[in-house]
């Protein structure tokens, strides 16, 4: 039986929108593979000033990309470090307060900005032109009004989107329709019984990927250990795990209601913002849902063969009422040294920046609503102790 559609949210916008979109890093090989495998489900009309935005972005970053590949001889022979620290949690988790947070060590750790992400490809050479750029984008995130800028931390997904050309579960940002299709790039796996992956295809994304963690090691300094943020990743545990064997995972977990108007509210502020394709508001509910159910169920699978010492779990709630203590908790499990006398009193003065932020207030979902999400993500009430309201 088809799951009712339970949720409100925008599908259509400004046909001449342009800001904040998640392809304009977008270099002229990766939009020729983007075009080539998904132009044909393109609203080319509907999305005109959109597609040639981009198209002109490609061009500039074309440029930006010379420039990088230029210094490969140096980049290319950078060490990626075996021990990122991966933040883990469903979109609308609190997983980019931890991020930020987490990145404020500074002597510790290196995190990927908006403009690293965002511009992938050139962002080692292109420095100079952030303020310019910056007019591309909101100053503050369309879905909850946290800061935006290119230094913010910012999700590592983005960048292997753009360079993989949207070999990646962020792509039906752009092709809502086509969700179903994205599926295989959640867990990545070759053997997955419902969604597989082939093996050009996962070695396209793997290639994507590294290539960004490389230029993002350069970047910092073999002697930092990366802080990688992407909701994605939680369905990859056992693929981080070969590729870095000795990586460490922070998890955060929120109530399911809470996820899910918040997950609405995202869609309703920004998903149409990212479209080249006219989805349906079933669309947009059904993206949500899957994802929340793929996310979970390969988390908890594969958490389980993780060693106690790789991995902390945490909840928003924790994290909001006590930042401080919820990071000096974090910081004692993994045994990192100089909370007290390094992190702390930034983490102090952060956390007061921070008290007049008001968060997003959603109406009490529906009874239906509860209903979906009882049953679509039954196993996130069971497996991490969450009572149905």
């Amino acid at each position: 039986m088809a799951t009712p559609t339970v949720i409100e949210c925008r599908v259509r916008g400004a046909y001449w929108h342009v800001k904040n979109h998640p392809m304009s890093g977008v270099t002229l090989v990766g939009w020729a593979r983007t075009l080539w495998a998904h132009g044909r489900s393109i609203d080319a009309v509907a999305f005109a000033p959109r597609l040639m935005f981009l198209t002109c972005m490609a061009l500039a970053n074309t440029l930006a990309a010379i420039a990088d590949g230029a210094l490969r001889p140096r980049w290319g022979r950078t060490k990626v470090r075996d021990d990122p620290v991966f933040v883990l949690g469903h979109p609308r988790t609190g997983t980019t307060h931890l991020h930020n947070i987490l990145a404020k060590d500074e002597t510790r750790f290196g995190a990927a900005t908006t403009f690293d992400v965002g511009f992938p490809s050139g962002f080692l050479s292109s420095g100079f032109v952030k303020p310019y750029l910056a007019k591309m984008m909101d100053s503050t995130r369309p879905m909850d009004n946290m800061a935006l800028t290119m230094d913010t931390p910012q999700e590592d997904e983005l960048a292997t989107n753009q360079l993989s050309g949207c070999a990646s579960p962020y792509a039906p940002l752009m092709f809502m329709r086509d969700e179903a299709k994205f599926r295989k790039y959640y867990e990545l796996r070759e053997d997955h019984d419902e969604y597989p992956i082939e093996r050009a295809e996962l070695e396209a994304w793997k290639s994507a990927f590294m290539t960004f963690m490389t230029k993002l090691q350069y970047k910092h300094g073999e002697h930092k250990r990366l802080v990688l943020k992407s909701p994605v990743h939680a369905a990859r545990v056992e693929v981080l795990r070969k590729l870095f064997p000795r990586a460490q995972f922070v998890f955060i977990s929120r109530h399911p209601y809470d996820v899910f108007r918040s997950a609405v509210n995202m869609a309703d502020k920004y998903y149409w913002q990212c479209f080249l394709q006219r989805p349906t508001v079933a669309d947009v509910q059904e993206f949500i849902l899957k994802q929340g159910e793929i996310l979970h169920d390969a988390y908890v699978r594969d958490s389980k063969s993780l060693p106690r010492e790789a991995l902390f779990e945490t909840r928003f709630d924790d994290l909001d009422a006590d930042p401080v203590g919820t990071l000096s908790k974090i910081y004692k499990h993994f045994g990192w040294d100089g909370f007290d006398e390094t992190v702390a009193p930034v983490l102090k003065e952060y956390a007061t920046s921070l008290a007049d932020f008001k968060k997003n207030s959603f109406a009490e979902l529906s009874d239906d609503a509860k209903e979906v999400i009882n049953s679509r993500w039954a196993r996130w009430f069971t497996d991490l102790n969450y009572e149905k309201r």
